[in-house]
């Protein structure tokens, strides 16, 4: 009940942005998605956004890479590791990596939380931090009750999304520094919240599991923009947000890059902010 209320007094701030949001009670949540109606009395309501949805970020990324290579011309190089940027003065003037070094007009860092790592080569410090969560990805069960749509539990912590005939849930922010690793234990919260509130949706003996490193700043938004060199953007430290601010910022960058004004006002995104 904290959790809703506390999610519907935030409601009015992100109506001013132009989010249409709506709150539902227990029986409106089952009737919009009927997995809940086995456990509606455990449910205090929900906040809807009108606008949200959820999509498979890998299979958009691929697709989208081979379209830019198909239609654009343009280069990818996978399996290709970035190691260092070459400065000279107030520019960049190549990149080091595993293929060799790669020399271009402008360049755009977007590394994820290897983003200050690879920008400390050049003298450039990034408020950019690894933040742990983790996700786990079942087989959905034949004729077993699955969400329709994605949410998340402000209680638990937790979301899930329904990607074709996989559920994926995801989970927990901690600061381990740069560890990838992850035991069992890890997904236990996971666990526990998906086998109470989906227990028939999913064949939960064939998870896959996995911990990913998400790229936060101290304030929350991306650094996006040009720092002390001219030709270097920045792109990074979108969080656990950035597939849902990925078209949007490369549109800032690309906008920033060929002389044009952005629709979105920069102050507090930069990186000298």
């Amino acid at each position: 009940r904290a959790e809703l209320e506390a999610g519907v007094k935030k409601m009015a701030l992100l109506a001013e942005h132009g989010q249409k949001q709506e709150v539902l009670d227990a029986s409106e949540v089952a009737k919009l998605d009927p997995v809940f109606e086995p456990v509606k009395t455990k449910i205090a309501g929900a906040i809807r956004d009108l606008g949200d949805s959820s999509g498979d970020s890998r299979l958009f990324t691929e697709r989208l890479g081979a379209l830019c290579r198909d239609r654009l011309g343009v280069t990818v190089k996978l399996g290709c590791r970035v190691t260092a940027l070459q400065a000279g003065g107030d520019r960049i003037d190549a990149v080091i990596t595993s293929d060799g070094v790669l020399t271009a007009d402008n360049y755009v860092l977007a590394l994820g939380v290897g983003s200050p790592i690879v920008a400390r080569t050049a003298g450039v410090s990034l408020p950019i931090y690894p933040a742990k969560g983790y996700s786990s990805t079942y087989p959905l069960r034949p004729g077993g009750l699955a969400p329709t749509i994605p949410g998340v539990d402000e209680q638990w912590l937790v979301g899930w999304s329904r990607l074709g005939d996989r559920l994926r849930l995801t989970s927990t922010a901690e600061f381990a520094g740069y560890d990838w690793g992850w035991t069992p234990r890890d997904f236990n919260n996971i666990l526990r919240f998906a086998r109470d509130v989906f227990p028939d949706a999913v064949d939960y003996d064939r998870g896959e599991y996995r911990a990913c490193l998400r790229p936060m700043t101290p304030d929350g938004p991306p650094i996006l923009g040009l720092g002390r060199h001219r030709n270097l953007f920045f792109n990074c430290g979108h969080g656990h947000m950035g597939w849902t601010m990925a078209c949007g910022t490369a549109r800032i960058v690309a906008d920033l890059m060929n002389g044009r004004m952005p629709e979105l006002d920069l102050e507090g995104l930069t990186p000298r902010r």
